[in-house]
């Protein structure tokens, strides 16, 4: 609760000085050594991240999601692999790391984090188009850089490589049988909401639809996070095609707003909290090599993914790394070679593009598109 209040605090005077919540919870978190009073890694997999994905693509704008699936669909896959190909060259190629240490990296950092995103773009005002490029882009390749972390710890860790085929066939069936799952569970919660018209139930099923698509797939052995972003939007559809049955959809979206804000509130400030400065400035090299390789993946990306410059400035913008990248790292085994070196660089690139980068996100893109801060 007390982590809790001061991020309320910490995110009230950021909104007065118009910098990103996430960006100020982050930095006043990197300020203090003390831990975060719970177990990250699981806490962020299995508490926070489930609410987090399920609000963010709830909200998702449904046309422009299918005008832009071709494009998220690039960033998410090859955009995902690419990324972590190009860090891990680059680390490479510098003498940094070693080749399966170095893809280790590359796969822990390659995707944008859903809860930097979402949480910054809330208060800016960006086409609808470029908000879901880059807000599914954020939740998918999410999901496909939990599936190549599991394959680079493995090979990192020594263990026998499993064909390229067999692993990249069990990648796509673990994403596409989350998706299923997903599908599947948001259905089912549809079919409920039919059958009452209290708000309260109505909040309660989706919270149930948000956790139980997680923990079902990931008991599969499943995408987690595919099925939880698949559930929000096969229940938004469904509710599409039948209006009225969510009778109190105002309740629900201000239930999940709030839900978002306690979420990310925590997280950003408990990512803080992780962060060691003192760490990051004795590998300067490493660090100097990590954040110019995420840098220029993300440059790359953004110039394939639009050919708007305004756009380009934002998906480049947006590619921040968060609270998952530093979970990742923490959550390596203490044995695997080269493990405190990766962590020092996921704090560097974590503390890097969520406060270098998302410092003057608002005030880049009311300039960029002219519009004012949003007040949703």
């Amino acid at each position: 609760m007390a982590l809790l209040g001061a991020a309320v605090i910490v995110a009230i005077l950021a909104e007065r000085v118009r910098v990103p919540a996430p960006v100020a919870l982050v930095a006043a978190g990197a300020f203090f050594t003390i831990p975060p009073p719970f177990a990250f890694g699981d806490t962020l997999l299995f508490v926070f991240l489930p609410p987090l994905i399920f609000e963010a693509a709830w909200n998702l704008d449904a046309a422009a999601l299918r005008r832009g699936a071709g494009r998220i669909a690039l960033l998410a896959v090859p955009g995902t692999l690419v990324t972590a190909a190009i860090v891990a060259g680059v680390l490479v190629l510098t003498h940094v790391f070693p080749l399966d240490a170095a893809v280790l990296f590359g796969a822990i950092v390659a995707a944008t984090d859903p809860v930097a995103v979402v949480a910054a773009f809330r208060r800016v005002h960006v086409p609808d188009d470029v908000r879901t490029l880059v807000e599914a882009e954020s939740l998918s390749n999410d999901g496909i850089a939990l599936v190549l972390f599991a394959f680079a710890v493995a090979l990192a860790s020594g263990a026998p490589p499993a064909s390229p085929w067999t692993d990249v066939a069990l990648g796509a069936f673990e994403v596409a049988g989350g998706a299923v799952v997903g599908a599947i569970f948001g259905a089912i919660c549809a079919a409920v909401l039919r059958a009452t018209a209290a708000w309260e139930h109505e909040i309660t099923v989706t919270i149930v639809l948000a956790y139980g698509a997680y923990l079902g797939a990931t008991a599969l052995h499943l995408s987690g996070i595919f099925a939880t972003a698949a559930g929000a939007i096969a229940l938004r559809a469904a509710l599409a095609r039948t209006p009225g049955v969510l009778s109190n959809a105002l309740d629900v979206d201000r239930a999940w707003s709030a839900l978002a804000f306690v979420a990310n509130a925590v997280v950003f400030i408990a990512t803080g909290l992780l962060i060691r400065p003192d760490r990051i400035v004795h590998e300067p090299a490493l660090v100097f090599a990590a954040i110019a390789a995420v840098t220029l993946a993300r440059v790359l990306l953004s110039l394939v993914a639009t050919r708007d410059r305004a756009d380009r400035i934002t998906v480049f913008l947006a590619g921040m790394r968060g609270a998952l990248p530093l979970a990742l790292a923490l959550s390596l085994p203490e044995a695997l070679p080269y493990r405190p070196q990766i962590i020092d660089a996921t704090f560097a690139v974590v503390l890097v593009t969520i406060v270098v980068q998302g410092a003057p996100l608002e005030v880049v893109l009311a300039r960029l598109y002219g519009g004012r801060a949003a007040t949703s």
